[in-house]
């Protein structure tokens, strides 16, 4: 009898949970839907210092908006408020998810898709360099080189209305994209016809298609288990923050990172194809190299497999770049010498410059000291970042022998997951310039790992960043909201990232001497706490086939 009443009170005990996951995680996709829903708001009031002006508008013509001429004070209150809404609810959907909610993922992912077709609607926010994409593709439409002549300067000898929308600082600025990133913008000027809405759009919803396929792919490398498929697509598509970053700012690192995942998917098939995509994506922006650097750890073991992975890489990089010349390389080579506003740095490199060193000499220290960092942020990572959720697979791979089925390093994908996201973690927390929207680069990979605490770290990083660039343009504020903005920007949210990277590594030696485990989370997707008599593997808590 005593069995019999403890068995209830714990089925009693798990059915209170379960509920008390589920209410929760109701009130996290209210959250999650409020806060797109103020961002669309912000960007239907009309032209304002956080919405852009598109010239040449049609009406019939999306994005859409109405010309209230909104107050400063308004639009960026709503933006910021959308943002801490939306971190706030996918911080309770993140935990509901671990306590035992399980809502439908592809309803969430539906949610997701809705409210990024919202945001393509509306004019582009919080950042104009989607302007700058338009001039770019503008100026390679029409047989110029936007590697070696700036807006501002091809306007003095072919005025041009799409062009002439640049906004600062970028009018005097060459492009610093790769050759498919140009491309991409060329096709978007070219179907614009002339107009900086048309290519606005073009530009939108290009970035809008890639951030939902980065979403779906992470879902992918999550595997078959529900509850891992949904945490997947918490991180990615069904992100506020990320949605605002990327999405209603318009930015083009949805279009590397696609490439990216798709390599990480796509590996155990064919690492040549990896490599391609891998190319592509750097043919983009360099940064996905890291994703590189993580697949060729996970083959490691297999020189063939590697030399296939390299290969495919420097096929498209090569055959991409060779079109463009090697001065497409000046301004990357030069991006390392600028420290941006809200990281770290910025309070180490005022000073420095101010009182102890030349700028040059100061910038060449903060990047020397920002690679230490980020080398020594990512060893501590490797021994405390957890698992990928989704367990090798077994079986043969092209490039190793067949008899290595049954081997679990048969399938690189798991290992290359988590070396991508330790990696990319480690350069979006300590490199000297650093933007929000270049989180999405770690948050693809965060999202096939298992649950943990590293997940609030790195929502409070990008929340806390994207809040110093609303706005993130050079724009005439009034006095009042200037001084609240700057200081959010330069002394709180640096402050902030200082507070979270100490947070980071003290988390990171408190694991250091435990081995990678699953938190809760079995290879079927089950409750540890409902079947104590299995254990996790050693491979990650998910299951399912490429």
């Amino acid at each position: 009898m005593t069995d019999v009443r403890t068995d209830g009170a714990d089925r009693a005990d798990s059915a209170d949970l379960a509920g008390g996951a589920g209410r929760a995680g109701r009130l996290a996709v209210l959250g999650l839907g409020a806060s797109v829903a103020l961002f669309t708001v912000t960007g239907l009031l009309g032209p304002s210092v956080v919405a852009l002006t598109l010239p040449q508008r049609a009406a019939w013509r999306p994005p859409y908006w109405f010309d209230t001429h909104p107050p400063p004070w308004l639009v960026v209150t709503l933006a910021l408020t959308g943002l801490a809404v939306g971190a706030l609810g996918l911080c309770a959907g993140l935990r509901a998810v671990s306590a035992g909610w399980k809502p439908s993922p592809r309803r969430l992912a539906a949610l997701g898709i809705a409210g990024v077709t919202a945001l393509t609607l509306v004019p582009p926010m919080a950042s104009g360099d989607v302007l700058m994409y338009a001039a770019y593709g503008r100026i390679a439409a029409r047989g110029g080189d936007p590697y070696l002549t700036a807006p501002a300067e091809y306007l003095l000898s072919a005025p041009d209305p799409v062009v002439a929308a640049t906004e600062r600082p970028w009018q005097t600025a060459t492009s610093v994209y790769g050759p498919v990133g140009t491309w991409l913008q060329q096709a978007a000027a070219w179907l614009g016809g002339g107009s900086t809405q048309a290519t606005v759009l073009g530009l939108q919803v290009t970035n809008s298609l890639a951030f939902v396929a980065v979403g779906l792919l992470a879902v992918r490398l999550a595997g078959r288990a529900p509850r891992a498929r949904t945490r997947a697509v918490l991180c990615v598509l069904a992100n506020p923050v990320l949605a605002w970053l990327v999405i209603a700012g318009a930015h083009n690192d949805a279009q590397a990172v696609v490439f990216a995942v798709a390599a990480l998917v796509v590996v155990r098939r064919s690492p040549f194809a990896a490599g391609m995509l891998v190319g592509l994506g750097g043919a983009v922006k360099l940064t996905v190299g890291l994703y590189g650097l993580a697949l060729l750890w996970a083959l490691r073991r297999s020189p063939r497999a590697a030399a296939a992975l390299c290969a495919g890489s420097l096929l498209t990089l090569a055959g991409t770049y060779v079109f463009a010349g090697p001065h497409v390389f000046d301004r990357v080579l030069a991006a390392p010498s600028f420290v941006s506003s809200g990281t770290p740095w910025r309070l180490l490199f005022g000073p420095l410059y101010l009182f102890v060193m030349p700028m040059p000499a100061a910038r060449a220290v903060i990047a020397v000291a920002s690679a230490v960092t980020t080398v020594l942020l990512a060893a501590l990572l490797w021994r405390a970042v957890p698992p990928a959720v989704r367990g090798p697979v077994t079986g043969a791979i092209r490039g190793r022998p067949a008899d290595s089925a049954g081997d679990p390093a048969a399938d690189p994908t798991p290992e290359a997951v988590r070396v991508a996201a330790v990696l990319c973690l480690a350069w979006v927390f300590t490199t000297q310039y650093s933007l929000p929207w270049y989180d999405l680069l770690a948050w693809a990979p965060l999202a096939g790992l298992a649950a943990g605490r590293l997940d609030s770290m790195v929502l409070a990083r990008t929340a806390m960043m994207a809040a110093a660039y609303v706005p993130g343009r050079v724009v005439d504020l009034p006095a009042a909201v200037g001084f609240v903005t700057d200081r959010i920007r330069d002394t709180v949210t640096p402050l902030v990232q200082i507070a979270i990277l100490v947070w980071l590594v003290r988390w990171c030696l408190s694991h250091r001497d435990r081995p990678p485990a699953v938190e809760g989370v079995l290879p079927t997707g089950e409750d540890v706490r409902t079947r104590p008599e299995r254990l996790p593997t050693s491979g990650g808590a998910g299951s399912g086939t490429p």
